[in-house]
């Protein structure tokens, strides 16, 4: 299967794109992948973290021992909490929780107590796999706690000794993320196995991913890019290089892990790498080949500056975590001067990507709507939640060529071939009549030569809605006073007066949240806090345990569908 040759459908009158269909069939799921390689690959180190090196073997052996364990004492379909910190255990974990056909729910264990207690209500888990660090907050949960040791103590188990893997099915459950709900009950999103298994098969043969690659998982395991840091070189049979706890907030140690382990790929939030590549050690990153950015925009100076400083090429991916991971892709060219625009690209492999109006209609090529994903990367998904998946997993419009969409709420328009991301449709604020993107007025503030990084924020300010700009300098000297009104002189020469900020705040950095991402709700709220707005609206409460179906309930559901659609295909 290769993912490099993908091309949108032949009538571009519609705004929609297809990825290279693909036999996509994984009887055994990803331990199937990955047991594929360890036959081949059994002494070849699998992971490392610090001094701690598995074989795969040893993966193998290890994470057996666990589905053992799982199987006996965990209610068949119920997600197993995870809450072990980076280091060799966690692939073993998770791995292990797959083998015993059960999906895996990632926890942070440094999460608010009712934050944890939230998803724990939605997921349903009992029993959480952690290490001696976290077993006490997971067992005041009301969680069972299996406590993983610091290290294997196995033999170097031979293929011969290793666990038969059972028979996965396209829908089986194989990880459930939780995202923020705006009701303030958390989302959780139940992603198949399929799903998985495509994504990381297209990107193992669209960058040629091989044995002698080393690639660094430093997302927390709670957000989705990890999935294809932890798995894609276990499927490839490569090595996965864990960085070590909190070191993938400081662009100094990333540096240095990639030039030590000889990293190969590397993934980064836009945010991210914009302070990674001002270090000075960012240059001398010379073994990386292929640098990944997703999970926000990436301003067209941050791309320049990547590929003036790295020899690596740059892709830049998009996708919601109601998806596996990311669903398209594009590539930098390799000279800064050709980079005018980013877009996020084209789907990848047996993916569908449609550009929707207001009406649920697809629009004109190179007309701005809201994008659909369908096929094969679709989450089956919220877990326990129907009303709320019915909302965003919706029918598809007569004509397309699949049946289920999801809805992103992200604006896209569709030229020459290639999606281009214009922000969210619940971005847009309107100050005084106007509709405005935020993100067009932090381009222009960092124009400015005093301007270093500039976040735009929209608060309620009383009765009105005001725009704040949040600034960190480029130098010191200027008032904030005198600075302020420089920029409203420099903004003003540009854009409509609307557009133009009423308040500016001095930023020493630019929070970032868990994920790396900017922290855009930090920064209103703290904004709102010096501005002296008023408090937030209390969050919705969660609805009573009883009130949920069980995950089984949204599996009947997919399969229904499943069924009606193989009925309509042969009698049609």
């Amino acid at each position: 299967m290769s993912g490099a040759d993908v091309r949108p459908q032949q009538d571009l009158s519609t705004a929609e794109l297809s990825g290279r269909r693909t036999v996509c069939s994984f009887p055994a799921g990803l331990p199937g992948l990955i047991r594929e390689v360890s036959r081949t690959r059994p002494a070849a180190v699998a992971v490392e973290c610090g001094d701690e090196r598995l074989t795969y073997a040893q993966l193998e052996a290890w994470s057996d021992e666990i589905a053992r364990t799982l199987r006996a004492t965990v209610t068949p379909g119920l997600p197993v909490a995870v809450a072990v910190p980076r280091s060799v255990r966690l692939p073993v974990a998770l791995l292990g929780i797959l083998k015993a056909g059960l999906p895996y729910l990632p926890l942070d264990a440094d999460d608010p107590p009712d934050r944890l207690r939230r998803v724990l209500d939605v997921s349903g888990s009992t029993l959480a796999l952690v290490a001696d660090t976290t077993q006490d907050r997971l067992a005041a949960q009301g969680l069972r706690t299996l406590t993983l040791p610091a290290r294997f103590g196995g033999p170097a188990a031979g293929e011969a000794e290793w666990d038969s893997l059972p028979p996965v099915s396209d829908a089986q459950p194989v990880y459930v993320l939780f995202t923020s709900g705006s009701t303030g009950t958390p989302k959780g999103v139940v992603l198949p196995s399929t799903a998985l298994a495509n994504r990381l098969v297209w990107m193992r043969d669209a960058y040629g991913v091989g044995p002698d690659d080393r690639v660094l998982q430093k997302t927390p395991v709670t957000f989705d890019v990890s999935g294809w840091e932890l798995w894609l070189p276990l499927i490839s049979g490569g090595t996965c290089v864990l960085l070590p706890p909190e070191e993938h907030r400081e662009p100094g140690l990333v540096a240095h892990a990639i030039r030590e382990q000889g990293i190969t790929l590397c993934h980064f939030v836009p945010t991210m790498l914009r302070e990674f590549l001002r270090h000075r050690d960012a240059a001398r990153c010379t073994s990386l080949r292929h640098v990944f950015c997703s999970g926000e925009p990436l301003p067209v100076e941050v791309a320049r500056a990547c590929v003036e400083t790295l020899s690596a090429t740059l892709h830049n991916l998009y996708g919601p975590t109601e998806a596996a991971i990311e669903v398209s892709h594009w590539t930098s060219p390799a000279s800064a001067q050709q980079i005018d625009r980013v877009p996020i690209g084209r789907p990848i492999d047996n993916c569908v990507l449609l550009v929707v109006g207001q009406d649920g209609s697809p629009v004109l090529d190179g007309d701005e709507g809201e994008l659909c994903i369908g096929g094969t990367p679709l989450a089956l998904g919220y877990l326990n939640d129907p009303e709320r998946t019915a909302r965003a997993f919706v029918p598809a419009p007569p004509g397309s060529s699949v049946d289920r969409l999801y809805r992103t709420g992200d604006r896209v328009r569709l030229i020459d071939g290639n999606l281009e991301y214009l922000g969210r449709t619940d971005d847009q604020v309107k100050i005084r009549g106007q509709r405005i993107e935020p993100q067009e007025v932090e381009h222009r503030l960092r124009a400015h030569p005093l301007v270093n990084d500039a976040v735009v924020v929209a608060v309620r300010l009383g009765a009105d809605t005001a725009l704040v700009a949040w600034i960190r300098t480029a130098e010191a000297g200027s008032s904030p006073s005198e600075l302020s009104a420089a920029l409203r002189t420099h903004l003003a020469s540009a854009l409509p007066s609307a557009y133009v900020p009423g308040h500016y705040l001095m930023l020493d950095e630019v929070p970032q949240t868990g994920s790396g991402k900017l922290d855009r709700a930090g920064l209103r709220s703290r904004a709102e806090q010096q501005l002296g707005a008023g408090p937030a609206a209390p969050a919705a409460p969660s609805p009573a345990p009883g009130e949920r179906p069980l995950l089984a309930a949204l599996l009947r559901e997919r399969d229904t569908r499943a069924v009606a659609s193989e009925s309509h295909d042969r009698t049609h």
